[in-house]
């Protein structure tokens, strides 16, 4: 009981992060240990009995932030409006040729988007065209800007259907993973979770939003079918490769000129025939950074 009680703290610390408390459910859900609704309720009295952790209505703190409570309720509110635009605007996305997979992501995926957030977007592709996919998507995103619609189009993060497990694992991604929610799409996302199964070592609670999301969207409309066709065998991959060096270069170069750490470039830019990763302000790493803090100012790291 010990160990779950300090499991449920670091639980509680990390999304402290974000300034965002959690409930009952959402502790299980994104605690470390496998727990049982009894076991977790005894955990959480003995915590809240020796002012360890603080209780603001359905919601759980280490710190007395109430504040945060009412934030949150705020964000959820602010997160129900942009999920109509997400929906929709997922629809179009899925339209574009080699699009095989997508779901929101970031802080709309946990109903904590505040009126300055972006909607993000994480995409599956055909196996051997994701840069063909990519480069029509940001194409697209490039005319977003003329109608100011550039924050509901933040398509940043790219796998093909062939290469799925993540090179990053550990918290962070485990629990931007399994908190994705997919709008289209259905085997592509289920393929995912398959070839992700360390996500269990990290949330053996947690279940991928697929499981209870019955609105998956799977139709490919004849016009997407059609503009396929137009890169097949190798004359496709001859534009896909094109395509990933193209991006390589000018990132390279956009971002080298901007002062950008060029050490972290590999990491932050990971540019594969499989994968296309664009996350330039360090946030994994200040996130991780920030929880290790957390958790030894509690001397708990």
């Amino acid at each position: 009981m010990e160990r779950l009680q300090q499991e449920i703290i670091k639980t509680l610390l990390y999304f402290e992060v974000f300034s965002f408390p959690l409930n009952r459910e959402e502790i299980a859900r994104f605690c470390s240990l496998k727990v049982s609704g009894d076991d977790l309720d005894r955990a959480l009295a003995k915590l809240l009995d020796e002012g360890s952790i603080h209780r603001y209505g359905h919601y759980f703190l280490v710190g007395k932030q109430k504040k945060w409570v009412e934030e949150r309720e705020e964000k959820r509110v602010i997160s129900s409006r942009l999920m109509e635009k997400a929906r929709r605007n997922a629809q179009i996305i899925s339209q574009f040729p080699f699009v095989r997979g997508v779901a929101i992501s970031g802080s709309l995926s946990k109903w904590s988007a505040d009126d300055k957030a972006d909607i993000d977007f994480f995409i599956i592709t055909r196996s051997g065209r994701l840069w063909i996919c990519r480069s029509l998507l940001h194409f697209f995103k490039k005319l977003t800007y003329l109608a100011g619609l550039q924050h509901q189009f933040c398509m940043n993060y790219f796998l093909d259907e062939d290469e799925l497990e993540l090179k990053d694992k550990n918290l962070f991604t485990a629990i931007e993973s399994v908190t994705v929610i997919p709008l289209y799409g259905t085997l592509p996302h289920r393929m995912f979770f398959d070839r992700n199964a360390w996500l269990n070592d990290f949330l053996p609670n947690a279940y991928p939003a697929i499981h209870l999301n019955g609105e998956i969207n799977n139709r490919r409309s004849t016009l997407k079918r059609i503009t396929e066709g137009l890169f097949p065998g190798k004359w496709g991959d001859a534009f896909n490769r094109f395509f990933l060096r193209l991006t390589i270069w000018w990132w390279r170069k956009k971002f080298k000129a901007r002062g950008y750490p060029m050490e972290f470039f590999a990491q932050d830019f990971r540019s594969t025939t499989g994968e296309s990763k664009n996350h330039p302000n360090d946030y994994q790493r200040r996130i991780l950074r920030a929880y290790a803090k957390k958790l030894k100012d509690l001397g708990r790291g």
